[in-house]
């Protein structure tokens, strides 16, 4: 499924759905540090509904509903994967 965060514990990964359980404001805002902003977590079909907002409005936002963040998320040491494009997937044999 796409709808999970997946974070990396020794070999093991712990996965959470974000649609059934949504990330909090904080965890936007860490995550958001850790790629470069909370534009680069919104889900691509979701872009045009996030253009008008900026700062903790885009992370309210975001936050309020996990259908909106880009998914997967995958936290792999100080790494984090976005989506599943090609360039996402070469990311992640990195960071693991």
């Amino acid at each position: 499924a796409r709808e999970f965060l997946a974070r990396a514990a020794g070999d093991d990964f712990a996965i959470r759905n974000l649609i059934k359980e949504p990330l909090t404001a904080e965890e936007v805002r860490k995550l958001a540090a850790k790629v470069g902003g909370p534009k680069e977590l919104v889900a691509p079909k979701r872009r045009g509904e996030a253009e008008a907002l900026d700062g903790e409005a885009l992370i309210t936002w975001l936050a309020a509903d996990g259908a909106r963040v880009r998914r997967p998320i995958v936290v792999a040491g100080r790494g984090v994967t976005l989506g599943f494009n090609a360039a996402a997937q070469e990311q992640l044999k990195k960071n693991l």
